[in-house]
C-alpha cells in the first residue's frame, strides 16, 4: 500500500464583507493529526476563528501527497457549526485509506 503525506487547507467561504487579503492574514487556525484507522482513516482536529466576526460555511481542503510532492487525492470537508468569533470547534474528515500518514 502506497503511504502518503497530507496537506490541510481552509477555505473561509462568506467570511465578513472584507475578507482576507493573504493566507497570513487569516482569521483561522488549524491543529490537525492524522488518525490512521485502517477501516476508516481520518484527519482530526480543530478550527480556532481568531477573527472578530463569527465564521460560517468552512470548507476544508485535505490533500494527498505522493513522495515527490504531488498532490494525487483531493477530499473536502463541510464544517456544518459556525465557529464563533474567539471560539472553535473540532472536525474529523474520512480521507481514502491510501493518505494514512
Amino acid at each position: 500500500m502506497q503511504r502518503l503525506l497530507l496537506a490541510v487547507g481552509l477555505i473561509a467561504v462568506g467570511y465578513g464583507a472584507a475578507g482576507c487579503a493573504s493566507a497570513s492574514e487569516s482569521p483561522f487556525q488549524l491543529e490537525w493529526q492524522v488518525s490512521p484507522e485502517s477501516r476508516s482513516p481520518s484527519v482530526k482536529g480543530h478550527v480556532f476563528n481568531r477573527g472578530s466576526l463569527p465564521a460560517r460555511n468552512l470548507r476544508l481542503v485535505i490533500e494527498g501527497l505522493d513522495a515527490a510532492g504531488r498532490v494525487v487525492t483531493t477530499t473536502l470537508g463541510v464544517l456544518s457549526q459556525t465557529v464563533e468569533s474567539g471560539g472553535s470547534t473540532p472536525f474529523d474528515v474520512p480521507v481514502p485509506g491510501t493518505a494514512a500518514s
